[in-house]
């Protein structure tokens, strides 16, 4: 059931491969580029974006956020500032609910601009008006850097958003909209206070912020949504609510969105998954994995959660971060008010690479479940995307050989044949022990 990360040794192959292929040359100057996520607590996949530039032709480009929500484009002979916009596209993955609303935002420099529910607060607040009216002409020859700072304050100070927010720019400040990022989260109380208050869109609220002085709804507290989703994660699972399973993160990553023996509180079925308060729906079912097991994929931007059932209840989650293993939940024993019913977890794993004949590093991975037969791990193997797509993040091909699993050992037996830059072929064998 567990998928591992075997991307680091393609990766390594690819690069000698290329190196020898490399020669001295100039670098070219870097175009410009505005660069950001467009999301609302949930990645907006596959919107549209559109910028529209003090001086300069407006550019369009449909279907461009990615399965994260990024999104970037060039600018040729555009000039700052540069008002953002993205429309259309689906909330949380491709096949998500669509998404009917226009956010905003301002780039008054090249880099990382962000367009989000909070951004299009500040939008509004600074041009005093709702931003796609604004959008369509809108004012930026005349517009500084300390407009925006003025709206983005008067909004965190009038709403509790200071805290929350610290010294991170919800403009231009990274983020990954995924469930453990800080201005993610940000986000999703935000949604959930409007929500809370009785606003039914968030377009209702935009006339609180389009004054000089700005209003809040009866009944909206962002300060207290975002620290209930700020506990609903951490290690006291005696939070976990009636329904809630108690799981816990095992992991020997150097960085991971969740510390080892971190527990965490979630509700998954069949077609939907709730992690610290955030819920994810339209799973990709694994179709490889046989009775008496079940698994769906469930995405939050980079983040993958494969969740496992047997029988129907429960089993494990685990969870890859851009495609690549990062660790696992299983149902916590003896604590919480969960219902999961899992017991794996109880074996340590050890895989050892040889690439060439030249063995690798062993990585070692705890509480692990151990496979219960040969049709199980190979099943698991051949549908694992982070291994299958080793070979087409080289340039070339991987072909599984081999592959058996007995007693406490599994065997994999392949091949990578790259194709460019120069062509090679690169023997494979992966052994798995199961402690």
């Amino acid at each position: 059931m567990q998928r591992k990360d075997f991307s680091r040794f393609a990766c390594g192959l690819a690069v000698v491969a290329l190196l020898s292929a490399c020669g001295g040359t100039d670098t070219p100057a870097t175009a410009p580029t505005l660069s950001g996520t467009a999301a609302t607590g949930l990645p907006i996949v596959g919107g549209d974006i559109h910028v529209a530039c003090a001086g300069g032709a407006a550019i369009s480009q449909p279907k461009l956020t990615d399965a994260s929500g990024h999104w970037s484009v060039t600018l040729s002979g555009q000039t700052l500032p540069c008002a953002v916009q993205v429309t259309a596209g689906n909330i949380g993955s491709a096949t998500g609910a669509a998404n009917s609303t226009s956010y905003h935002s301002i780039a008054m420099s090249v880099g990382t601009v962000n367009i989000t529910p909070l951004t299009d607060l500040v939008v509004a607040n600074m041009a005093g008006k709702d931003p796609a009216t604004w959008f369509t002409s809108p004012t930026l020859a005349t517009l500084k850097a300390t407009d925006i700072d003025t709206a983005l304050g008067k909004i965190k100070t009038a709403w509790g958003l200071s805290a929350a927010l610290g010294t991170q720019n919800p403009i231009t400040s990274s983020f990954t909209a995924t469930t453990t990022d800080p201005l993610d989260k940000a986000l999703e109380a935000l949604a959930k206070a409007r929500v809370a208050a009785g606003v039914a869109n968030h377009a209702d609220l935009l006339p609180y912020v389009t004054s000089v002085t700005i209003t809040t709804p009866n009944g909206f507290n962002f300060a207290s949504q975002y620290a209930a989703l700020s506990t609903s994660g951490s290690n006291a699972t005696t939070s976990c609510a009636t329904g809630e399973t108690a799981m816990t993160f095992a992991t020997t990553a150097a960085t991971s969105p969740y510390t080892n023996g971190q527990q965490v509180c979630m509700t998954a079925t069949t077609s939907t998954l709730a992690i610290a308060a955030k819920s994810l729906t339209n799973p990709t079912p694994n179709t490889a994995v046989s009775a008496p097991f079940s698994a769906y994929s469930f995405a939050d931007g980079a983040n993958t959660y494969e969740v496992i059932f047997n029988n129907g209840s429960l089993y494990e989650i685990n969870l890859s971060v851009s495609n690549t293993f990062n660790g696992q939940f299983t149902p916590s024993t003896g604590t919480g008010t969960g219902t999961g019913t899992g017991t794996a977890g109880t074996s340590n794993l050890t895989v050892s690479v040889s690439v060439s004949g030249v063995a690798s590093a062993a990585i070692n991975v705890a509480n692990v479940p151990k496979p219960t037969s040969n049709s199980e791990f190979c099943g698991a193997i051949q549908n694992d995307a982070t291994f299958t797509s080793i070979g087409a993040n080289a340039g070339g091909t991987l072909t599984i050989n081999s592959c058996s699993f007995s007693g406490n050992v599994g065997n994999i037996s392949a091949t990578l044949n790259l194709t460019t830059p120069i062509s090679m072929t690169v023997p494979y064998a992966v052994t798995y022990t199961y402690n």
